[in-house]
């Protein structure tokens, strides 16, 4: 349909819907207070937006302690628009549409499939089209779709995946040819720590840690998602945990994710089991009931991780490290665990948590990319 949102440029028009998506709902008068422009200039502000429907009035607010009129309420129409959150893990396919503000319209899980480059443009057709069927009709329809990419991406492209074969795969321009819409493609961890930080503004400075077929970090630095030179940044699993160690897909020898990524942890207990049918859930009721087996595993994953979160505090000194797997989810005390290894210079004045949206946050970071490049809002947080 578009590749960008042109209707809104001037710098003051975006501040206002700015305002409007993360502190809405708020009147003219809030408006002009919060961002010091004169109320005439809101109001004609405010005028262009509702006429691209971007914002709606959405009732009567309460008068001031100086009585008068009560104010006409102003916030975000979530409902302009659609946006389309992709995560293409290594053995599954998890879609999610969102609305403008972020929320759900609808998931489809795709569990136990297939990734590969031969196929997955097909595939990928046939989901979203599937997914969007239904939709609406809305002001500005789909308004893009991100992908996360399980590997290392940069300016939009695929440079390694060491999960699937899709390293140099021109996957977001053999998409375009199908939709018209912006395709963006990110790593998963980097949309990770996007999620966490829309979800915390005040979390200035944090890392999250993606643990699934391999182990990465997202990294916000000041409000910034920090990306390296070439997105090389938080490739956290390739740090040499053990020298001379297990041999890793990168070519290296004694990478952290051959000894803690949620794949290797599985295919261990699967092989020492001999239960090919084995999934996480499996693992952790084992876990539970205190079964050595599981138990063991647990535990030399958490070691490696902790030197691992070490020696993310010691170069970012983030206010807050998050971890997001599924056998994070599973463990009560699982970011506990990790930080009571810590040596007492990087455990205090921490927090080392979960994720805060689950299982979804990887989508919700799809979301924060796609729906801040359509509004061109310099800041965009999930409620």
């Amino acid at each position: 349909m578009f590749a960008n949102r042109t209707g809104i440029r001037e710098a003051n028009e975006r501040t206002v819907l700015s305002v409007i998506v993360n502190d809405g709902p708020l009147s003219r008068a809030n408006l002009s207070e919060k961002i010091g422009l004169n109320k005439a200039s809101v109001s004609a502000i405010v005028k262009s937006l509702i006429e691209q429907k971007l914002i709606k009035e959405v009732g009567i607010g309460e008068s001031t302690v100086q009585g008068g009129r009560k104010p006409i309420m102003l916030e975000l129409n979530k409902a302009a628009g659609f946006a389309i959150s992709v995560d293409l893990g290594y053995d599954y396919i998890d879609t999610m549409i969102h609305y403008l503000d972020g929320t759900i319209r609808n998931r489809k899980l795709l569990p136990f499939r297939t990734i590969e480059k031969a196929t997955i443009t097909s595939d990928l057709v046939t989901i979203i089209q599937e997914i969007t069927a239904k939709l609406p009709k809305s002001p500005f329809g789909i308004v893009g779709m991100t992908i996360a990419i399980h590997g290392i991406v940069h300016n939009n492209q695929i440079n390694f995946t060491p999960a699937y074969d899709f390293t140099d795969f021109p996957l977001a321009e053999t998409l375009q040819e199908h939709f018209d819409y912006p395709i963006f493609l990110e790593n998963e961890a980097n949309l990770l720590a996007l999620s966490e930080h829309a979800k915390h503004s005040a979390y200035h400075n944090l890392v999250c840690i993606s643990i699934h077929a391999g182990v990465g970090a997202g990294i916000i630095t000041n409000d910034t998602l920090y990306t390296g030179e070439n997105g090389l940044s938080g490739e956290i699993g390739h740090m040499i945990v053990q020298a001379n160690g297990n041999h890793c897909t990168c070519g290296g020898k004694g990478c952290l994710e051959t000894y803690s990524s949620e794949k290797v942890i599985l295919d261990t207990y699967r092989d020492i089991t001999k239960n090919p049918e084995a999934i996480i859930p499996d693992l952790y009721r084992a876990y539970a009931a205190n079964d050595s087996i599981a138990t063991k595993l647990i535990e030399n994953m958490v070691d490696y991780l902790s030197i691992a979160v070490h020696n993310v505090i010691t170069l970012y000194n983030p206010k807050v490290v998050a971890i997001h797997s599924e056998i994070s989810r599973l463990i009560p005390d699982f970011p506990e665990q990790i930080k009571q290894q810590l040596p007492h210079l990087t455990a205090q004045n921490i927090e080392i948590k979960k994720a805060s949206l689950g299982e979804e946050a990887i989508l919700f970071g799809a979301a924060v990319v796609t729906i801040s490049n359509f509004l061109e809002v310099p800041k965009f947080e999930l409620k």
